[in-house]
């Protein structure tokens, strides 16, 4: 038997799922404004499970934002981020699972090249005691790659493919 949902429990269930995607989106925005004290706060404190491919895996919110402030955090790296098509694998009261699409690109004006990846963000989220949410697990996929040098008179593709080369 299909048990229907309440018009408090529908409102909110679109309540959640706003606030997650905010959640997200203040992610991807602090990451592009270089503000590290923002990315930490949209992840849970404690154990949590990040897996960013060649960048590393990382088991709590503070290792990882080490690592973005010595990969990302210089006036010499433009990062843009892109996320959308959300859909949500799972949603209850506490936990939510997630897939959004997202397309990256990060210019070094030092080095003269820029990286323009394509793919996918896996994120579990978590519900505070004080009701907010948070991010508690996070993966990315990369569906494409295109690394780009442009120090010379005219701009070369110089890695093209589904992965990173190694």
């Amino acid at each position: 038997m299909t048990q229907t949902k309440t018009i408090e429990q529908r409102l909110q269930q679109l309540e959640d799922k706003q606030a997650i995607l905010e959640v997200k989106y203040r992610y991807l925005n602090a990451c592009d404004e270089k503000k590290p004290d923002l990315v930490t706060e949209c992840f849970m404190s404690g154990k949590i499970d990040i897996d960013f491919g060649h960048i590393g895996q990382f088991y709590n919110r503070e290792d990882f934002v080490a690592i973005f402030k010595k990969l990302g955090c210089h006036s010499h790296i433009v990062d843009m981020h892109h996320a959308k098509n959300p859909i949500f694998l799972k949603l209850s009261e506490n936990a939510a699972d997630i897939k959004i699409s997202m397309r990256f690109q990060s210019i070094n004006t030092r080095d003269k090249t820029s990286i323009e990846l394509g793919g996918y963000y896996r994120d579990g989220f978590e519900k505070t005691e004080s009701g907010d949410w948070l991010i508690n697990a996070s993966s990315f996929t990369i569906n494409s790659v295109k690394i780009i040098d442009f120090s010379g008179a005219s701009s070369q593709v110089t890695y093209s493919g589904n992965c990173m080369p190694s």
